[in-house]
């Protein structure tokens, strides 16, 4: 069982007690309902999406407690958060990417041809898509107006890219939920127990 804080306790009264909360579980908790809701084909227009992001808020949250954990342990309550806000401030691939190694002091590094590892990386960039999704004018190919002006009316195409929403489905989520599953299982579960 993942614990759920880490607490550091002056004996004698004479200085600070201090907290850290692990919250993870909550999110996991969450994640497993609606992992379940998708296996069982649940119809709802919202799930896949909604699964996705909590599936990407997950990731995110516990690679930053299993971080900040680790500066805690290493560094000490007095000196932690400056190394702690330096980790937890780099790109969510590179946190990802940097985690194992940084926690186990360059003893474990992820493989980067993982299946998982992979599908992680992918969750956060369909993520950044999703969540930061911008619009900018697109060239397009468009007939010849001056070579036209003869016709009643101009014949064209436009194919327009599916949105990034789109690609959500029930395949999609459960590779990133079971993904998300193996992250959990041998490097937030493996991080608490030391």
């Amino acid at each position: 069982m993942q614990h759920q804080a880490r607490l550091i306790v002056s004996y004698d009264g004479s200085e600070k007690s201090y907290v850290l909360w692990n919250g993870t579980e909550s999110y996991y908790k969450k994640l497993r309902a609606a992992y379940t809701d998708i296996v069982n084909d649940k119809e709802s227009e919202y799930l896949y999406f909604g699964f996705f992001t909590l599936c990407s808020a997950t990731l995110e949250y516990s690679l930053n407690t299993v971080l900040t954990d680790y500066c805690v342990n290493k560094f000490g309550h007095e000196n932690y958060k400056s190394y702690a806000e330096g980790y937890v401030n780099i790109s969510f691939a590179k946190k990802l990417l940097m985690s194992p190694h940084i926690i186990s002091d360059g003893v474990f590094q992820f493989n980067e041809n993982n299946s998982s590892y992979k599908n992680l990386l992918e969750l956060i960039a369909l993520r950044n898509k999703i969540l930061h999704n911008k619009e900018f004018l697109k060239e397009i190919e468009f007939p010849s107006i001056a070579d036209n002006l003869d016709k009643e009316k101009i014949e064209f195409v436009l194919i327009k890219e599916p949105d990034p929403i789109d690609k959500l489905n029930k395949d999609v989520c459960l590779k990133f939920g079971k993904s998300l599953g193996d992250f959990k299982k041998f490097i937030m579960d493996p991080a608490f127990e030391n």
